[in-house]
């Protein structure tokens, strides 16, 4: 017999990094058990003081994918090797993670049990009239990168009966002062310049990192196989305006470029990024699975008067010794 009010494990990749150890606390604090796959004693003790158990291994450790998975009642995919350099290209990041999803479904076929995978919300192109767009909306004719493989290999495995679903979080996960915003702050004080593309015309979509989380979390309980979900909140902010407010934190000037000049400064994936226009709703998520976004104070007052300040705080006292988003 099993034990009584047994408490449900998750196994979760990526879960001390920045959205997972969100993720983790919460899940938690709901009573699941949390197995977190870890590369290394600094995950492990990150993991640890949140009170989940560290795995060790890699995303390429696939016997231990499989054996987790095969233990777990969900599992919660949000690792991710590439590592913001394309000069290798990206099939190998496409390989790795059909491998991983391949190990997953030799554990999990035929169990039903959900399985959470992750893109992004850029997989859907702008829409031509500036409209938002869903989670069924084309595809852009040349992508930043063609995470459509992965997310369209993660959704086969439903056919083998495991409950599948995605979630395409923003382009701007942000809050806790970390993510792409950290980033962004730490290379425009190195550069003494905040920088925008074409004047920063283009509208992006923005999420809370605490309100993604309860979304995975919404997933694994609620989600239909074969399910997408966009992980948005406002679909209203421009690159400008995101450039401006770090300008104003870290007290330096910003700057427009074309988009040849940013190519040739940036590098070609930031440049695409930057200059990339996201406005992806989240009604289907909101419907389906009940989500209310909890963190109503928005992006840009988080960096002009939120958890960012006192990352530009440390940055402009020299005391940030690291770059990291984690």
């Amino acid at each position: 017999m099993s034990a009584p009010n047994k408490k449900e494990r998750i196994f979760m990749t990526g879960a001390s990094g920045y959205l997972g150890s969100v993720i983790t606390e919460f899940a938690i604090a709901d009573g699941y058990e949390v197995y977190g796959l870890s590369r290394s004693e600094a995950s492990d003790e990150k993991l640890k003081k949140l009170g989940a158990v560290p795995v060790r291994g890699e995303l390429t450790s696939l016997d231990v994918l499989r054996r987790e998975s095969a233990a777990a009642d969900i599992v919660i995919h949000l690792a991710d090797p590439f590592n913001l350099d394309l000069t290798n290209g990206y099939d190998w990041v496409v390989k790795m993670q059909k491998d991983a999803a391949d190990a997953f479904a030799d554990s999990m076929q035929g169990t039903g049990k959900p399985l959470v995978t992750t893109t992004g919300a850029l997989m859907a192109a702008a829409d031509p009239n500036g409209g938002e767009t869903t989670e069924t909306s084309p595809r852009p004719e040349k992508p930043i990168l063609p995470r459509h493989l992965v997310e369209q290999y993660d959704q086969e495995l439903n056919k083998k009966g495991i409950r599948v679903s995605t979630i395409r979080p923003a382009p701007y996960v942000y809050g806790r002062g970390g993510s792409g915003i950290k980033l962004l702050m730490f290379a425009s004080a190195k550069a003494g310049r905040a920088v925008c593309i074409n004047e920063g015309k283009t509208y992006t979509s923005t999420v809370h990192v605490d309100d993604a989380a309860r979304l995975y979390l919404l997933a694994a309980k609620k989600a239909k196989a074969g399910s997408i979900f966009n992980a948005t909140d406002s679909t209203n902010v421009t690159a400008r305006q995101l450039t401006d407010a770090i300008a104003e934190a870290l007290n330096v000037p910003v700057v427009s470029l074309t988009m040849d000049e940013a190519t040739a400064s940036l590098g070609g994936f930031f440049a695409t990024f930057l200059s990339s226009e996201s406005r992806a709703s989240s009604a289907k998520a909101r419907e389906e699975l009940g989500w209310v976004i909890q963190e109503k104070a928005g992006i840009v007052a988080d960096i002009k008067s939120g958890s960012y300040q006192a990352v530009a705080q440390a940055i402009r006292s020299g005391a940030a010794a690291t770059t990291s988003a984690h």
